[in-house]
């Protein structure tokens, strides 16, 4: 099957299911990136494993799985602000005590790689299940709402603004991509594609503007700025993981897209990046 076709199938799908679980409910919209965080974490594992690199995939992903949890109780209000940063503290004492009696050999390296696919992967994701929370019903942005409610418009615009900067990047590149972005990382990304990315995203938020509200125009349009830019660095990121440890794709388990931090990089580095732009403009 033709390569955009087959990504153009995945793609529809895996939105339609992503944005009704977002839609529903906080709840499943929490499961659903669980899911992605785990199955990220296992893909970072398998390509450090599949290149020699030490790591232990069962600390990374325990130690995904537990950020992720604290963080989604953070986001029903259980006040685990102290706990989220013991608890993992504690875990990591614990995995280090755990190379120390260990006969592996560079237990610092694996250690390192283990951490750092933590910090990469289920920080951001966790991170994201606060964002939806900071929302006043009213159309009046506010940090701390009187009483808060799940905002499932803001993880929308989220979305649909890499999306969009993704769509434009790629027909504008194919069409009039002439000048290179970043050869020695991403040989086919130009600078007319991420100009036509950029532009497209810029539509995306004025629609959402006028159909969400929320924001002023300007605050929606440096909200795009932030998403494009972020995404766009989140991308050529991890394209340069991937060129350093000589892989085509993370994984094989979504068709015409490679793995899941191949569909999800730019979102991962966006998220910190909206997160603080929108305790900024609060």
């Amino acid at each position: 099957m033709n390569n955009l076709v087959q990504r153009t199938i995945t793609g529809v799908l895996g939105a339609a299911f992503m944005l009704t679980a977002i839609w529903f409910s906080f709840y499943s919209f929490a499961a659903v990136f669980f899911l992605v965080t785990i199955l990220s974490t296992y893909e970072y594992h398998q390509l450090l494993t599949k290149t020699g690199i030490p790591n232990n995939a069962l600390a990374g992903i325990t130690g995904s799985i537990v950020v992720y949890v604290l963080f989604v109780l953070q986001a029903l209000n259980f006040d685990s602000g102290a706990i989220l940063i013991a608890v993992p503290c504690l875990l990591f004492m614990i995995y280090m005590l755990i190379e120390l009696f260990s006969t592996n050999d560079q237990p610092i390296t694996r250690v390192t790689y283990t951490i750092a696919g933590i910090l990469y992967i289920a920080v951001p994701f966790g991170l994201l299940t606060l964002i939806p929370w900071d929302h006043n019903p009213s159309g009046c942005y506010n940090w701390k709402p009187i009483k808060p409610v799940y905002a499932f418009e803001l993880i929308f615009a989220l979305l649909f603004l890499i999306w969009a900067n993704d769509v434009g990047a790629y027909f504008v590149g194919k069409s009039l991509g002439r000048h290179k972005l970043f050869e020695r990382i991403s040989p086919k990304k130009t600078w007319e594609g991420s100009l036509g990315g950029l532009g497209t995203a810029m539509i995306f938020a004025y629609l959402l503007y006028c159909y969400f509200g929320i924001f002023s125009i300007p605050a929606w349009m440096g909200l795009c700025v932030i998403v494009v830019i972020s995404g766009s660095l989140g991308d050529l990121v991890e394209s340069m993981i991937k060129r350093t440890l000589q892989v085509k794709d993370s994984g094989t388990l979504l068709p015409g897209h490679g793995g899941f931090l191949d569909r999800f990089d730019a979102l991962i580095f966006a998220i910190p990046f909206v997160y603080l732009y929108l305790t900024l403009i609060k």
